[in-house]
Parts: C-alpha cells; structure tokens; sequence
C-alpha cells in the first residue's frame, strides 16, 4: 500500500533516506570513547578538549587555546581557520585545515611522553617506510621528516623536552617547522 498520489517509488525513496537519520539520531552514546586523528587530518575528532582525568595525574594539560590560528599562521606561513581538538590522557592533538588553499597543519603535544615512548613513536615512523633524521641539539630528542605525494609535502619535526613532546606537521618549511615544535615544547 502506498500514500495516495505518490508513486510507490518516491515513498520508498523516502523511507529509505530516513532510516540512516533515524538510526544517527538513536546511536549517540556519552559513553563513546574519542576518535583518533590520523596523521593526515583525515579522520574526525572530537570537539572538546579535557586533559587529565582531575584529581589523577600531576602531568599538566596542553590546550590548543594555547597555538591559536593566527599563532599558527604567522609561524608557519600558512592560512587555515581554528582547530579541532582531541584530547586522550595526555595527549592533545590540534587539528587545523583550510580549503584555499588546501592546507592541514596538526600539532600534537604529549605531557606524559618519555624518552621510549618518543623513541618508539619515532620506530613507527620507520616501520611506515618514513625516514626520520635525529637532529642533534634541539630538547632532550628530535628528529625531522618530511613526506610528498599528490603534489603536497608534509614536513614534520617532532622534540622532546623532559615529559614533553611536541610534533609539528605543516606544510611550512622544514626550518618553520622545526621552529615552531621548539618554541611549542617550549611553552609547555
């Protein structure tokens, strides 16, 4: 049976692209736990930022009101609007894009990190088929990488300073990059 003067069609056609909203609308959990954001910018993340558990850790919160969108601008050469946040434990990951130009910068600080974490986070990158170079000098550790593909290069620069790390990817100069990790870890 079918809606009088609606083809049997259109109200299947109907039916069918409610279902999917139906069942968003029934899925939201508050139990949920945070997405992952992927390298490249390209996985969703949350919107809030929470740091610590409180009353849990002594490790200090980072947050991404901390490297606003102008900072990062004017750092990094680049033009893209305000960031999302994502926040596990102590890991917070700022995620800032544009369209014109197509731009993604994300910065990740960890308050928690140490030197194998920083060392084994430096191993995956290997094992990705990444070739990152130790630079000498800069926070307790550092290394640099960059990567291109589809007429994009990513360059990276990630330092750790005590518990600290900081990682920067941009699509800034390695030198930029690089500056702006340092004074990051820094600000920690």
């Amino acid at each position: 049976m079918h809606a009088p003067g609606r083809p049997p069609s259109v109200l299947l056609a109907l039916v069918l692209l409610g279902i999917p909203v139906a069942l968003a609308a029934c899925s939201s959990s508050t139990t949920s736990a945070p997405t992952t954001t992927a390298a490249t910018g390209t996985s969703p993340t949350t919107g809030g930022s929470s740091g610590s558990p409180s009353g849990g850790s002594t490790d200090k919160a980072f947050s991404c009101a901390l490297v606003p969108a102008s900072d990062v601008n004017a750092a990094l050469g680049t033009s893209v609007g305000a960031p999302q946040t994502e926040s596990v434990g102590t890991v917070t990951t700022c995620t800032y894009s544009s369209t014109n130009p197509i731009q993604t910068v994300i910065i990740r600080v960890d308050t928690g990190s140490s030197a194998a974490t920083f060392a084994a986070e430096k191993a995956q990158s290997v094992a990705q088929g990444q070739s990152p170079s130790t630079v000498p000098g800069v926070g307790d550790d550092a290394y640099s990488l960059s990567i291109s593909g589809g007429g994009f290069t990513t360059n990276t620069f990630a330092v750790r300073k005590g518990s600290t790390d900081a990682q920067v990817n941009s699509p800034a100069t390695p030198a930029q990059t690089q500056a702006y990790a340092t004074q990051l870890v820094a600000k920690v």
